[in-house]
C-alpha cells in the first residue's frame, strides 16, 4: 500500500509551495508515497478574520491518522493561530512531521540559512562592483529572517573597513509599495545616490527599481539594485534582479528523506540547516547568459497562457451560470470539466456541504468550522471521465482518487467558501505548476464566484416557485384560486383524458353563506371558508386538485379511478365536514351541497358542459339544502 504524507501550507508564497512539493515528489515517488497538499491562502495583514478562518477550515479536513507523515511549511503559514493549531493536530496524531524553516518543540526541523547567501551577495557587492555607500531595505523590524539578512550585511561591510548607518537601514513590510515610499523618502532627505540598494526579497527590490526608473535613473549603471529569494518575478524582470536563491527544491526532498527515516524506524537528524546561493544578474552590474535568455523566453510563453486561463474561467460561469439545484450543478460541471480539465487535471472533485442548496437567513445552517459528515460529490473527473453524483462520508473523500491510482501522485486541496461560511473543498490531483503566477488562487476565487451564483441562482428559483405558488394560491384557504384552477387544474384534465382516462369535477358551496357573514361576522364566515376547504383537500382523493372557485364555491377535480363511486365519495365528504364542525366547536350551521360531472374518455373533452352540469346538480341539492334548514 502507499505511503500518505500530508503537506499543510499558505498558498501565496507560491514559488516556494511550488518549488518545495516538486522536490518533495520527486523524493516520494521512488518511496512509493503520494503527497496530500492541503492548501490555504489566509493573508498576515486580513482584517476580515472571518475570511481567513474559512481559509484555515482546510486544514481541518484530514484525520492524520490515516496518514504515515506530515511536512509543516509552517514558514509559509499567515496566522498563528492556524500554526498553532496544525502543530497540535501533529502531536494528537502522534505521527512522523517535519517542518520548514520554523522551529516546534519534538518535531524534526530544516531551517534555511539565510546569513550565507547574503553575505555571499554583500561581499560581491562591495569587492567585485567596489560599493561603498550601502542602504539597505529589510521587512519588519523584528522579523527574525530579515534581521539575520541584516547582520550579514553590516558584518561584511564592517570587514571592509565600511559601515551601514542607522539612517541607511529602512524597514518594510516585504511590500513594493512601502519599499518606493521609504526609497522616495531615503532620496528627498539625501543629496546623492548611495552605490547599492540591497534589499531583502525580490519584491521590494523590484519596487526600487521601478520607482528608480520613475525618476530617470539606470540600474545598475547609477545605482546597483539586489533581492533575495530568486523569484521568478525577478528573474524575468528587466533588469533581472541579483538574488539568493533558497534551493526549495532540494529542501522538499530533503523533508521528504528525513520523513521516511522517521517512519522507517531509521536513524534521524532532528535539525539541520540548508545553505542558500547567491545568484548574481544585471541589477547589480553582471551579465546574463544564454540560459537566462532561455528562461526568460520560457517565463514569458507561460505568461500567454493567461489567455487560456481567462477562456477556462469564461467557460466557468458559462457551465454554471444558469444552475439552480444539485443535478443541474453536477451536470454542468461534469460536462465542463470532461472536455476540458487541462488546468484541473484529469482526475478533479468538487465535494459540497448537503446544506449548500438550502437557504437561510445568514447562512445559518452552513458551518464555520470543520465539515459535514456526508459530503455531497457534486462533480468527480476520473481519468478524464465524470462519475456519479454521490454522498461520501467526509474524511473518505481524500482517497476516492488515490487509492485507485497505482503510481504515487500529488493530490491538492483547497477551501472553497463564502466569507467566514464553509461551501466545502475541492480536489485536484496534478502538479504543482498550478500555484505559479496564483492560478491556484485564481482558480479558488472563480470557483468561488460560480458556487454563489449558485446559490443566489437558487434563492431566486425559490422565491419564484414561492411568488408563483402565491399568484395560483387563495391566501385564506391555502387551497388553489381561480387562477390556479384555470393554470392547474383544467390542462389536467385535459391530459388525462387525450390519455384515455375518466375525470370528474366536482361543484360545492356553502350553504347560506350570506347568512353566515350577516349574522355571525365574517371571521366566521373565513372559518366556514377554511374548514370546508380543509375536509375536501382531506377526503376527496390525493391526486384530486382542489381550488376556490369564487365568494364560497369551491371546484375540484381530478382522475377517477376504477371502483370510484362519486355518491359515496360525496357522503365521505359530508360525514367528514360533520366531525370537523364538532371538533372545532363551530356554533352556526354549516353545510355545502356538492355537485359532480364525468369526463368520460368516449366523449370529446368539453369542460365547460361538465362544469355547467356539476353546477346545475350542485343547485338543485341547495334547494333541497335550503328548504331543510328553513333558507
Amino acid at each position: 500500500m502507499k505511503k500518505r504524507i500530508a503537506v499543510f501550507a499558505n498558498g501565496w508564497g507560491n514559488e516556494y509551495l511550488q518549488e518545495v512539493t516538486a522536490g518533495a515528489h520527486q523524493a516520494a515517488g521512488p518511496a512509493g508515497a503520494d503527497l496530500f497538499v492541503f492548501v490555504n491562502f489566509s493573508i498576515f495583514s486580513n482584517k476580515e478574520i472571518n475570511i481567513n478562518d474559512s481559509e484555515a477550515n482546510i486544514f481541518r479536513l484530514p484525520d492524520l491518522k490515516d496518514f504515515d507523515g506530515v511536512i509543516l511549511m509552517a514558514n509559509s503559514f499567515n496566522t498563528q493561530e492556524e500554526a498553532d493549531y496544525v502543530y497540535r493536530k501533529v502531536k494528537t496524531a502522534g505521527i512522523p512531521a517535519v517542518s520548514l524553516e520554523y522551529n516546534y518543540e519534538d518535531i524534526t526541523t530544516i531551517n534555511t540559512d539565510n546569513y550565507s547567501g547574503m553575505y555571499e551577495l554583500a561581499r560581491h557587492v562591495v569587492r567585485e562592483h567596489n560599493a561603498k555607500h550601502v542602504v539597505f531595505i529589510g521587512g519588519p523590524v523584528e522579523h527574525w529572517e530579515s534581521n539575520v539578512r541584516l547582520q550579514a550585511v553590516q558584518d561584511v561591510l564592517r570587514e571592509n573597513g565600511l559601515e551601514l548607518k542607522e539612517e541607511d537601514i529602512l524597514y518594510g513590510d516585504w511590500a513594493k509599495e512601502l519599499c518606493k515610499d521609504l526609497v522616495r523618502q531615503w532620496l528627498d532627505s539625501h543629496d546623492a545616490l548611495p552605490d547599492a540598494f540591497l534589499c531583502a526579497n525580490d519584491v521590494t527590490a523590484i519596487g526600487a527599481c521601478e520607482l528608480l526608473g520613475d525618476l530617470g535613473y539606470q540600474i545598475p549603471e547609477d545605482v546597483i539594485v539586489t533581492g533575495y529569494d530568486c523569484i521568478k518575478q525577478g528573474q524575468i524582470y528587466s533588469p533581472k534582479i541579483a538574488s539568493v536563491s533558497h534551493e526549495w527544491r532540494d529542501m522538499g526532498a530533503k523533508a521528504v528523506r528525513m520523513l521516511l527515516d522517521q517512519i522507517e524506524g531509521r536513524a534521524c537528524e532532528t535539525s539541520v540547516v540548508m545553505k542558500t546561493r547567491f545568484v548574481p544578474a544585471e541589477s547589480c552590474g553582471c551579465r546574463y547568459t544564454r540560459t537566462d535568455a532561455g528562461k526568460r523566453i520560457g517565463y514569458l510563453s507561460r505568461e500567454i497562457d493567461s489567455l487560456a486561463c481567462d477562456q477556462h474561467f469564461r467557460h466557468f460561469y458559462l457551465a454554471t451560470k444558469k444552475a439552480e439545484n444539485a443535478e443541474d450543478l453536477h451536470d454542468s460541471l461534469n460536462h465542463l470539466f470532461s472536455g476540458e480539465c487541462w488546468m484541473e487535471g484529469n482526475n478533479f472533485m468538487l465535494c459540497l456541504d448537503p446544506e449548500f442548496y438550502v437557504i437561510e437567513d445568514n447562512d445559518a445552517n452552513l458551518r464555520t468550522k470543520g465539515y459535514n459528515e456526508k459530503m455531497d460529490v457534486a462533480c468527480s473527473i476520473r481519468r478524464g471521465v465524470p462519475t456519479p453524483r454521490r454522498s461520501v462520508k467526509y474524511s473518505d473523500t481524500l482517497f476516492l482518487v488515490s487509492d485507485d491510482e497505482p503510481e504515487p501522485g500529488i493530490y491538492i486541496f483547497t477551501p472553497v467558501y463564502n466569507e467566514e461560511k464553509s461551501y466545502g473543498f475541492a480536489m485536484l490531483a496534478r502538479d504543482m505548476n498550478i500555484v505559479a503566477d496564483n492560478y491556484l488562487y485564481i482558480w479558488t476565487r472563480h470557483m468561488n464566484q460560480c458556487l454563489e451564483q449558485i446559490r443566489r441562482n437558487i434563492t431566486i428559483a425559490d422565491l419564484t416557485r414561492k411568488l408563483t405558488k402565491l399568484s395560483v394560491t387563495d391566501v385564506l384557504t391555502g387551497v388553489y384560486n381561480r387562477a390556479g384552477c384555470e393554470k392547474i387544474a383544467y390542462p389536467i384534465l385535459k391530459e388525462w383524458h387525450q390519455s384515455g382516462g375518466t375525470g370528474a369535477v366536482m361543484i360545492a358551496d356553502i350553504d347560506r353563506m350570506k347568512t353566515i357573514n350577516d349574522q355571525f361576522g365574517h371571521a366566521s364566515g373565513d372559518l366556514a371558508l377554511r374548514t370546508v376547504a380543509a375536509v375536501l383537500k382531506q377526503e376527496l382523493p390525493q391526486d384530486w386538485i382542489v381550488s376556490r372557485f369564487g365568494g364560497d364555491e369551491f371546484f375540484a377535480g381530478g382522475k377517477l379511478t376504477d371502483g370510484t363511486d362519486l355518491s359515496s365519495l360525496q357522503e365521505s365528504v359530508m360525514r367528514a365536514l360533520a366531525l370537523e364542525i364538532r371538533r372545532r366547536n363551530i356554533s352556526f350551521h354549516l353545510s355545502i351541497s356538492i355537485g359532480f360531472a364525468k369526463l368520460s374518455p368516449e366523449s370529446a373533452f368539453d369542460l365547460e358542459s361538465a362544469l355547467c352540469s356539476a353546477d346545475k346538480t350542485m343547485y338543485t341539492v341547495k334547494k333541497g339544502h335550503h328548504e331543510e334548514i328553513g333558507a
